[in-house]
């Protein structure tokens, strides 16, 4: 995605799916020759460039807690991690008084260093991208829930009073999954799968019948709005609103 630091407007935006039974170097090849081909991807221009990290291995910690001389000990008690083949980033959310803790692939890191040699490269994790677009909408009255479906996964999001209540993502294998772990979380965090508002982002659409049958279990339920931390033109029309939460509320410096 591209955007226009001036304006706050998207410019352009390129979505690529990858097979999921491809190896670690397999994905990095595919990148690599992405941008290698790309007819804007290897200008050196860019005022920011931002990357997000998507994967299991990260960990929120309290500030008041989080030690920054082992950041190490966090990510390996919550996923597995090498030091041989990934580096730890610390990402300091202060308003929400948190750090997420993250990995990021060396080898992804080193390419961005050789392609982007005089900028600076910030690094997030979907998680905070995801959280960042929740706090935004979020009012100082009520609480919102948000529901993120990813491929093969989900993001349980809740906030209120602009501030995080609970986030975890959840592993789906089958589509009774979806229901199973929002309705844990729910009853967990006395949620009314009823009466109070719930919205859902990602890939599903709102005729198909997964979501006519999350609709039928949770009457709250419906498809998000576009966050609003950045604008579009009239050519991104036909995306749908609900699609493409994370990208859309990655926290830039302007």
């Amino acid at each position: 995605m591209i955007t226009d630091t001036e304006s706050k407007h998207c410019v352009l935006m390129e979505d690529y799916i990858f097979d999921p039974d491809l190896t670690e170097d397999e994905k990095f090849q595919t990148i690599k020759y992405i941008i290698d081909d790309h007819h804007l991807l290897l200008a050196n221009f860019w005022k920011e460039i931002n990357l997000i990290c998507k994967n299991k291995s990260f960990a929120f910690v309290p500030i008041s807690l989080f030690h920054p001389d082992s950041p190490t000990s966090y990510i390996g008690s919550n996923a597995a991690f090498d030091p041989a083949l990934d580096e730890v980033v610390i990402a300091y959310h202060t308003p929400l008084k948190f750090v997420n803790i993250f990995t990021v692939s060396k080898s992804i890191k080193d390419l961005m260093g050789r392609i982007y040699p005089r900028r600076k490269i910030n690094y997030q994790h979907q998680s905070s991208a995801l959280i960042n677009g929740v706090i935004a909408m979020n009012g100082h009255m009520g609480r919102d829930m948000v529901i993120y479906l990813d491929r093969f996964g989900m993001h349980i999001i809740l906030a209120q009073d602009k501030q995080l209540l609970y986030y975890n993502q959840y592993q789906i294998k089958k589509f009774e999954d979806y229901l199973k772990y929002v309705k844990m979380v729910a009853a967990e965090l006395h949620i009314s799968l009823e009466t109070e508002k719930i919205s859902l982002y990602g890939y599903l659409g709102k005729n198909t019948p997964h979501f006519q049958a999350l609709k039928k279990s949770i009457p709250g339920i419906s498809l998000g709005n576009r966050p609003q931390l950045m604008n579009f033109s009239y050519v991104f029309d036909e995306l749908l609103d609900h699609q493409y939460f994370d990208l859309f509320s990655i926290e830039t410096s302007n």
